[in-house]
């Protein structure tokens, strides 16, 4: 089983070594300032569609985490039209699951998830353009599955007491959240979507909310848009060679030093804006955090360099 300190352990390891990227300590203290009446609850609900049970919740939910990543691929921009406004990204995958769903696409029949095909798929997800990494999104389709289809409960099967454990089933159960990179020899732990997937379920799914005691252990999520904002903030700062290449908008390979770097620097960052709100006796936990700062991404002033870019399945 995967520790809380493991995971923080392997973020510090990797923020001791980084070349490329240091933590600012002394702006800390702005983002504290700024961060004091943000907005605190998780993004994802089942608001999005009317469903009629608990497991229907629990797919919906795993699905959408499953495939809720990299959004960036080609010079047109992939965006959504549900019910007369246009979505990108994370919520543009969202609408998309429902709209298909609201159209008799039965994406949550897991059966139906077995034998779906490509071009079904691309039809879904068709807006402005092809959703980039389809191919990606539909081998997990396909793995995922194969895991629901084995699995005789999924309810009982995420059965936890605490964030951590239904951290470690996620990602036991279900493979393309194993979100693990290697930097210097040491493995690091990120698991970004499956840690929105836990605050997903703690609201949304009632015997899961009913179960879980302990529900404030997981990191922030290690993202492309909160470094963005932590370096427009000036407490991330990039070494010369890594500013000229995320300015320069060029890729950066997943798992390779400087992405890890990033990723790392960026989640050991909010647990010292955590520490220091606590100080304030402002209780926010990390994900609060990490949420509250996405938010602050979406304002064009945060967006005055881009950020990196990194081609994966797992942000």
């Amino acid at each position: 089983m995967i520790t809380k300190e493991q995971i923080l352990n392997s973020i510090q390891f990797v923020v001791n070594n980084s070349s490329h990227v240091r933590i600012k300590e002394e702006n800390i203290e702005n983002v504290i300032n700024l961060l004091k009446e943000s907005k605190k609850d998780p993004w994802l609900n089942s608001d999005y569609l009317d469903l009629e049970s608990e497991n229907q919740i629990l797919i919906y939910m795993i699905l959408c985490e499953s495939l809720n990543f990299c959004y960036w691929d080609s010079d047109i921009k992939w965006k959504i039209e549900y019910k007369g406004e246009w979505y990108s990204g994370s919520f543009g995958l969202f609408y998309a699951i429902s709209k298909a769903i609201q159209k008799g696409y039965d994406l949550l029949n897991v059966e139906y998830l077995e034998n779906i095909t490509i071009e079904q798929l691309d039809e879904i997800f068709k807006g402005t353009t092809s959703i980039p990494l389809l191919k990606e999104r539909y081998n997990i389709i396909k793995q995922l599955s194969c895991e629901l289809k084995s699995i005789k409960d999924i309810s009982k099967s995420l059965d936890s007491n605490g964030d951590i454990e239904l951290l470690n089933k996620i990602i036991n159960n279900f493979s393309n959240f194993k979100d693990i990179s290697i930097y210097k020899g040491q493995k690091v732990y990120f698991f970004k979507r499956a840690i929105l997937l836990v605050g997903d379920l703690i609201l949304n799914v009632a015997s899961i909310k009913a179960k879980v005691i302990n529900d404030n252990n997981m990191p922030g999520c290690a993202d492309y848009k909160i470094p963005q904002v932590l370096r427009h903030l000036g407490i991330l700062e990039y070494s010369n060679e890594l500013a000229d290449i995320i300015d320069s908008e060029q890729t950066i390979e997943h798992d390779s030093e400087m992405e890890v770097e990033i990723r790392a620097n960026m989640l050991y960052a909010i647990e010292l804006i955590k520490n220091g709100l606590h100080q304030k006796g402002i209780n926010m936990s990390s994900v609060q955090i990490d949420n509250a700062l996405w938010l602050l991404s979406k304002n064009k002033e945060f967006k005055d360099k881009p950020h990196h870019l990194t081609r994966t399945i797992y942000y």
